[in-house]
């Protein structure tokens, strides 16, 4: 028996040796031995549960933890183990279970409660989540997920200025994070700070060439500068990765016609418009149409609209000044109208 001990534990050292340098196939092979030896010893049993869940054999991983959680409910590494399996099985609630457990025999573990913040963000719960990420941060101090995920939780929130702090702490750790950057960008531009918005959507194309977020985003703050060539070279290589964007033809219209490039305004909106309606577009070439006198056309553009959206004020407006042009005032006085209604 004491030869048989001494083989299982030079065994399990080897086996978590080579899971330390990552040498997960080897290890496996390894603990498999040393289970043959011992199946029921509690340190190989976590051990061939880290090896599956590091393979990302999930269901082989909670096998063996619950193998130890049968032995011993409160066995610490077999149930912070089996919630990171089950988190890899994208099983939120599962793994909140046994965090929770984990929590109770070791409630200063910080890692494991920005976890479980994430999950409770995932679910929709953002008081839990936020609570967590507070004790985590009390407890942790100055930890980088801890402020990523604090960051993320008040972005969807609407907490921007918490949000900004939070990733600002993060930026310190880590400035290559292309979702915070992007993030970042978004706060500043919905706060028309466009210089500031541009320069986070400039790190993130430095990063990531093609990162559509960030090429809309800095195309935005381009147009919000009025620096509408600028806007159209990056919505333009967005239209290159997407070419099915909509939206985004008709901001190039937009941008040509702010430029006084009419005709190729109106290839951009007609483009738009062979891929389905959109009421941007038609104002757009109503307006176009209208500078060019040809008030029948910009009055079947609006129509266009308020055939789809009789409500539509913008088309209304537009609707009344060509009535106006036309001499029909009583027409237009009839539209206007429809917009106090």
């Amino acid at each position: 028996m004491p030869d048989l001990n001494k083989s299982v534990i030079q065994l399990s050292k080897r086996a978590y040796y080579l899971m330390n340098k990552r040498r997960y196939h080897e290890a496996e092979k390894v603990f498999k031995q040393a289970y043959a030896l011992s199946s029921d010893n509690a340190y190989i049993l976590v051990g061939l549960g880290d090896i599956y869940r590091k393979l990302k054999n999930f269901p082989k991983a909670i096998k063996y933890y619950q193998l130890v959680l049968e032995q011993d409910p409160v066995n610490v590494f077999a149930l912070r183990g089996i919630g990171n399996a089950y988190r890899g099985m994208q099983q939120p609630e599962k793994s909140l279970e046994f965090w929770d457990r984990y929590l109770q025999c070791n409630r200063f573990d910080s890692h494991v409660m920005v976890r479980m913040a994430d999950s409770y963000k995932r679910m929709g719960k953002f008081q839990e989540a936020l609570s967590l990420y507070e004790n985590a941060l009390n407890i942790g101090g100055n930890d980088k997920y801890t402020y990523l995920g604090l960051g993320t939780l008040k972005y969807k929130m609407g907490e921007d200025d918490g949000a900004l702090s939070c990733f600002e702490k993060y930026l310190v750790f880590d400035d290559h994070n292309v979702a915070v950057l992007t993030m970042m960008g978004n706060i500043y531009q919905r706060r028309k700070q466009f210089e500031k918005a541009a320069a986070y959507f400039s790190k993130t194309i430095e990063l990531d060439h093609e990162n559509a977020f960030a090429l809309y985003g800095l195309g935005n703050c381009e147009r919000g500068l009025h620096h509408f060539s600028e806007a159209i070279k990056w919505w333009l290589k967005v239209l290159a990765l997407e070419p099915e964007n909509q939206n985004l033809y008709t901001r190039v219209g937009d941008a040509l016609l702010a430029m006084g490039d009419q005709e190729q305004s109106q290839a951009y909106y007609h483009k738009s418009l062979d891929i389905g309606f959109d009421p941007y577009a038609y104002l757009g070439l109503a307006r176009i149409a209208y500078r060019q006198q040809n008030l029948a056309e910009a009055e079947r553009c609006c129509k266009e609209i308020l055939q789809v959206a009789p409500a539509n004020p913008r088309a209304l407006n537009e609707l009344s000044r060509i009535y106006e042009c036309q001499g029909d005032l009583d027409k237009a006085e009839s539209v206007r109208a429809q917009l106090s209604m």
